[in-house]
């Protein structure tokens, strides 16, 4: 394989350390062979130290983008402003992005002027975390480690390139990325050194000019890891939560979230089950979450204040179906009462209506509007209330009822509460 250009910043020989690659191994290649330099970065250089396999390879090169472009057939110019191509190899998507300096962060989110470079340790030395601010010569083997990330992963630290405020101000999104990065899953929390933690708290402020998609898009990553409930709770007494959300929350809340799976509805509804039905609504809107996100949210913290009775858990078991399973984990975890919404569990669940529009015109002489839609879902309430399974006793229910008469829109529906 092609080695290309050396880079201008000592290395330490680390043979194999990335698993072998064909695609990979043809980007770097290709660019090698036409003279350039081209190093693995990023998130896949800090997977592999951690014995871990990569789901993506980022490509820093010592060639232009548009030098990039004609080295290869199949391109995309994702991020061709900043220096970024996406480049196809086999099955593959590699971000291919051009060594470069930057200077001035005027919106706190990108910079104001970006020049191409040749300098790795200049490129290495403007990202966020050590242990993000690595790189591998594939050709040679050699790992590019000039800020320590990986004595710092090895040892468990979370620290910034450099000086953290400066690092927190050229993007305030980084924020949000270090408290992510606080979670490492199985491995625990990484907590970040006294610099770090001071300029979070300092720097808060900067989130104000990050997109809220950005900040929301880190904050189901945190709200779903495996130790949300510590870095939740970090988030809220720095003052970052409160900031985001709009609303400080109780320290007792975080702690149950441990008790969950990683169903992010089901812990955002953790989170905000001390808050009033209006008070959601205003950070769900803040937030600008997906839709599903906002009526799923809605719906759970309005079950986590109420629970079926005896009489309706067959309409109950029916309208909830599988969220019957998640409203029973969030009332145990808030320390309520299951016992009635774990019976309902043996009822069906998927019913279907026995009658049509047809069956009932025939017996009613109804002709197609309101009265005989809502006629019908009267009956379908009684046929899931009662279990009923045959058409005699439907015909039963209709003679049983007074639907002769009264407002069709004040009739009984199939569904709870």
């Amino acid at each position: 394989m092609e080695e290309g250009l050396l880079a201008d910043v000592q290395g330490v020989s680390l043979p194999s350390l990335l698993p072998e690659n064909e695609d990979l191994a043809h980007v770097l290649d290709v660019l090698c062979a036409t003279g350039y330099g081209a190093w693995v970065v990023g998130g896949a250089v800090r997977d592999c130290i951690l014995g871990e396999l990569p789901e993506e390879y980022d490509i820093c090169t010592t060639a232009t983008p548009e030098q990039v472009i004609e080295s290869f057939e199949d391109t995309i110019p994702t991020g061709i402003k900043y220096g970024t191509i996406t480049v196809k190899s086999g099955d593959s998507m590699f971000e291919v992005t051009t060594l470069r300096t930057e200077t001035g962060y005027g919106d706190g989110r990108r910079p104001d002027e970006v020049k191409w470079g040749s300098s790795l340790r200049i490129d290495l030395s403007r990202r966020d975390f050590t242990m993000n601010a690595m790189a591998y010569d594939y050709a040679r083997g050699l790992l590019h480690d000039p800020f320590g990330g990986k004595s710092d992963l090895e040892n468990g630290f979370l620290k910034a390139v450099g000086d953290p405020s400066q690092r927190l101000s050229e993007d305030g999104l980084r924020i949000m990325r270090a408290y992510r990065f606080m979670d490492r899953q199985k491995r625990g929390i990484w907590l970040p050194d006294s610099e770090l933690s001071s300029a979070l708290i300092d720097n808060r402020a900067m989130l104000t000019m990050v997109s809220i998609e950005r900040v929301w898009s880190e904050l189901v990553r945190i709200i779903n890891g495996a130790n949300a409930s510590i870095v939740l709770s970090r988030m809220n007494d720095d003052g970052v939560l409160p900031a985001i959300i709009g609303f400080p929350l109780p320290e007792e809340t975080f702690a149950k979230l441990a008790k969950l799976p990683a169903d992010l509805e089901a812990r955002m509804t953790i989170l905000f089950s001390g808050l009033k039905d209006d008070d959601v609504t205003v950070i769900l809107e803040r937030l600008k979450v997906p839709k599903a996100v906002f009526s799923r949210v809605k719906f759970l913290h309005f079950l986590t204040k109420n629970s079926p009775k005896q009489t309706d858990l067959r309409l109950y078991r029916n309208t909830l179906s599988k969220e019957v399973k998640t409203h029973s984990i969030l009332v145990e975890t808030l320390g309520g009462n299951t016992d009635l919404i774990n019976k309902s569990l043996q009822y069906p669940t998927g019913i279907e209506c026995l009658v049509n529009g047809d069956w009932i015109m025939e017996r009613t002489g109804l002709e197609p509007g309101i009265k005989l839609g809502r006629l019908k879902d009267w009956l379908f309430r009684i046929q899931i209330e009662r279990g009923y399974t045959d058409l005699s006793q439907m015909e039963t229910a209709l003679c049983t009822i007074p639907w002769a008469s009264g407002d069709p829109k004040e009739w009984p529906r199939p569904s709870w509460p």
